[in-house]
């Protein structure tokens, strides 16, 4: 190769690989860089399920009459589930070398159950978008386990936004 005899040592799959990191990466950013922005999208998430976990013990105690106990019950019956996902990203940005949040996003406390339902539909939809996002991140990352993980997560989060489009539905 004229012009660059530090390359004439590696083998093909070396040359491929550190092409495919390129392309990757954008020739611009390090994995480094790319972990590190993962554990902070990861931290976003987690943020994101605290702060759900709390909108839906509010919303919980804020749901009123016959609609409302009905939302009760469905708001109560999904924290366990956004629970597991906090758990679960927890232990993935620790097990990144990160340190996971405890501080929850901020939500509008609202007393009016449509309201209440939008703000949900609103922020299931943000939850999908942002998984995906980080799913790719994490295979581009090589990290399989954790993409699916995400992956699963996004379809979890999608199912509960179909859910609040069909009461939003009948409002």
């Amino acid at each position: 190769m004229v012009g660059a005899p530090h390359c004439q040592s590696l083998t093909r799959r070396e040359v491929e690989l550190l092409l495919s990191e390129h392309w990757i990466f954008g020739g611009n950013m390090t994995k480094d860089q790319s972990k590190e922005e993962l554990i902070r999208g990861l931290n976003e998430d987690l943020a994101a399920e605290w702060g759900t976990i709390l909108r839906y013990t509010y919303q919980s105690s804020k749901a009123i009459g016959l609609r409302g106990a009905e939302l009760r019950d469905i708001f109560q019956k999904e924290i366990p589930d956004e629970l597991g996902h906090a758990k679960f990203l927890t232990d993935v940005v620790a097990d990144l070398g990160g340190d996971p949040t405890t501080k929850p996003k901020e939500f509008d406390k609202l007393d009016d159950l449509k309201g209440m339902v939008e703000l949900d539909l609103k922020m299931e939809l943000s939850d999908v978008e942002n998984y995906t996002r980080h799913s790719k991140l994490a295979e581009q990352l090589g990290l399989t386990e954790l993409k699916v993980k995400l992956e699963e997560m996004a379809a979890d989060e999608s199912r509960h936004a179909r859910d609040l489009h069909r009461i939003l539905k009948g409002m």
